[in-house]
């Protein structure tokens, strides 16, 4: 039934775009979308108003007639096309308070993520032989079993054995809430930095505050130059105040000699599941498990490549949700062939779009941030 899907998780190049992957993803969007519509309602209401059937998904062009799912909707209802006890892992977008968008998982969608993700990011050049210590700042795996940005840092600890994984966003059983201590994380972070090369991954708010603070503690500290640094979600400063890759990049470098090509970041959304993950220029790239679009609000008509429009994204590998077209609420510019080699489109440009912010984990984990500071 999936026939072509499971030959598309399996090639293990996850930028080898051709003539043979290309069909395969085709084929693999249409085998998702026929299951999904015997079994989701909207789905079928959505795909029969705009008059589109698996059928008429016969080239690449094709898929973007799948009738997406917008980001909102999915707070609000879970689209599951099996039933609960299927479900094998739910993840969710928020770490704190307020609605919380979900992606239900079964046993085989897990499976496919998984594989996917580690074929990403091991093309992607993330994984390395050499032991590390782990800093993760996202929160306790143990108190946020379902919080999508803890699951997807938990599975980066693959690309390194660890010497030691340390979370960083703690949980106090006396508030029942989540809590960020600097200064046992920068204490932490210069034992370890003179040990081995120490990999740290989450939000880049965390690692910058506690760089911050690690400089005024040994303002010479200077990390092995295999450290590495994967972050995700929320390119902002403690402060609050927005930064790019690549003045994120400058500022490692300066503060702790990290060397900026080993500075990278992956962009992804609990709704989609699917990383996207930097290369040495710091833009995110689409795997051949994925397609990716700038497209009209309005009449979701695509953009030229370097034309902003917002981000449609599309995968064919999660049979327990049709999430297989889903509209965000991020602005973004796509464009092709990037300098550094890899092929394939990338994200070259990210904000928010909206006039209210649409609250997830990066959103809750800066106002964990914010309490930090004003302690």
């Amino acid at each position: 039934m999936y026939y072509n899907l499971e030959k598309l998780i399996a090639v293990n190049n996850a930028f080898d775009f051709n003539e043979t992957n290309d069909t395969l993803f085709v084929e693999a969007m249409k085998e998702n979308y026929r299951h999904h519509l015997t079994r989701e309602p909207y789905l079928k209401y959505s795909s029969d108003k705009n008059n589109v059937s698996p059928d008429d998904i016969n080239t690449l062009a094709d898929i973007y007639k799948i009738p997406p799912l917008f980001v909102g909707t999915m707070k609000i209802n879970s689209f599951a096309s099996v039933p609960p006890e299927e479900i094998a892992l739910t993840l969710t977008s928020s770490g704190t308070k307020g609605q919380k968008t979900q992606i239900l998982l079964d046993a085989d969608s897990l499976r496919r993520i998984e594989i996917l993700a580690e074929n990403t990011f091991i093309s992607l050049g993330y994984k390395k032989e050499k032991p590390v210590h782990y800093i993760i700042m996202a929160y306790d795996r143990k108190n946020a079993k379902d919080v999508g940005t803890s699951w997807s840092d938990e599975q980066m600890l693959k690309f390194a054995e660890a010497k030691s994984i340390h979370w960083a966003i703690d949980y106090n059983e006396a508030t029942k809430e989540f809590h960020f201590d600097i200064n046992r994380i920068a204490k932490l972070f210069i034992e370890l930095a003179t040990d081995a090369p120490v990999r740290l991954l989450g939000f880049p708010a965390f690692i910058y505050q506690m760089v911050e603070e690690v400089t005024k503690i040994k303002p010479d500290l200077a990390v092995d130059p295999e450290s590495f640094v994967l972050a995700g979600g929320g390119w902002k400063n403690h402060l609050g105040v927005v930064m790019t890759h690549q003045s994120f990049a400058e500022y490692l470098y300066q503060k702790i000699a990290l060397p900026k090509e080993n500075i990278r970041d992956v962009y992804g959304m609990v709704e989609h599941g699917v990383p996207y993950g930097s290369c040495s220029e710091g833009v995110h790239h689409c795997p051949i498990y994925a397609r990716i679009a700038a497209v009209d609000p309005l009449t979701l008509e695509h953009k030229n490549y370097g034309e902003e429009g917002l981000l449609a994204l599309y995968t064919p590998y999660n049979t327990a949700l049709s999430n297989l077209a889903i509209l965000s609420t991020d602005i973004v510019t796509i464009k092709n062939n990037c300098k550094c080699g890899i092929k394939g489109d990338y994200i070259a440009s990210i904000r928010r779009g909206g006039i209210t912010k649409h609250r997830g984990c990066a959103i809750a984990a800066q106002e964990i941030l914010d309490k930090s500071n004003k302690k």
